[in-house]
């Protein structure tokens, strides 16, 4: 050990023997925070770029998803009756109102109801469960008016009014 303290004292006067006479030593390089903060700025910068961007880029997403495409639009059959005929016309500010013509009373039958579908099972001994008409339901459910009383592997009974209903995977 003793050694290496006294290789250190021989360069430590080595040193000082050396050094040029007048001239003041360098003074360490001072870093109080300013230079520190400069160094900062850039990637604070460039992650609030990049956060913007991915704000911008879900935004315009968000808007892609909530549009209706109008192509598969299909405009209904507007009935207007004679009670409703003042009401129906809407109102636009500064623009002519033309009178309107009273509609009769246009009789339409209801659109028939749908036959319920079994779209499929998931047979669980304990708890099964089934798809009827693009709504999941189990034992003791509600479809139309009608419970739910069994389902099995391929089929669905169901039961009300007096009526019991056996619905099969595939069979409309």
């Amino acid at each position: 050990m003793s050694l290496i303290n006294d290789a250190l004292k021989r360069a430590k006067e080595s040193q000082r023997k050396n050094s040029p006479v007048g001239v003041t030593p360098l003074r360490p390089v001072d870093t109080n925070g300013t230079q520190r903060d400069s160094n900062m700025v850039l990637p604070v910068v460039i992650i609030f770029l990049i956060t913007a961007a991915l704000v911008l880029i879900g935004l315009a997403l968000a808007g892609h998803a909530h549009r209706i495409p109008t192509e598969n639009l299909v405009a209904a059959p507007v009935v207007v009756l004679k009670s409703e005929a003042v009401s129906a016309v809407p109102l636009v500010k500064n623009a002519p109102i033309a009178p309107v013509a009273a509609a009769s009373t246009v009789a339409t039958n209801p659109p028939a109801p749908k036959p319920l579908r079994l779209q499929g099972i998931a047979y669980d001994a304990v708890h099964p469960s089934a798809i009827i008409g693009g709504k999941a339901v189990s034992v003791g459910s509600l479809v139309d008016g009608m419970h739910v009383t069994a389902i099995s592997a391929n089929s669905v009974t169901l039961a009300g009014d007096g009526h019991t209903k056996t619905l099969v995977v595939g069979e409309p």
